[in-house]
């Protein structure tokens, strides 16, 4: 079924490159603190804890950054084009 005009509104309001901003800023937040501190969590519980350098730290938040980019603007496009397709569903109010 096809988004009433009202739906098409409040989701392209949504989508907005100012909520884009929430979600990104979200994103690589996570990816530049949370995949490096899962990762030293993970080698802390082997006991290899000490084979990180500030180097190694620089590097996986860098990974990080720019997979939370890469994620964020992916899920952006995704829900554009669903939005486009008219495939997310109407709201009730």
């Amino acid at each position: 079924m096809a988004l009433s005009p009202q739906d098409k509104e409040f989701y392209e309001q949504r989508l907005s490159m100012g909520s884009f901003g929430y979600v990104a800023g979200a994103t690589v937040a996570v990816g530049t603190i949370g995949w490096p501190l899962l990762f030293f969590v993970q080698d802390w519980s082997h006991g290899l804890a000490g084979r990180w350098t500030w180097n190694v730290t620089f590097d996986w938040c860098a990974m990080g950054f720019l997979i939370g980019s890469t994620v964020s603007v992916f899920m952006y496009l995704f829900f554009k084009f669903l939005l486009e397709m008219g495939w997310l569903p109407a709201r009730r109010e």
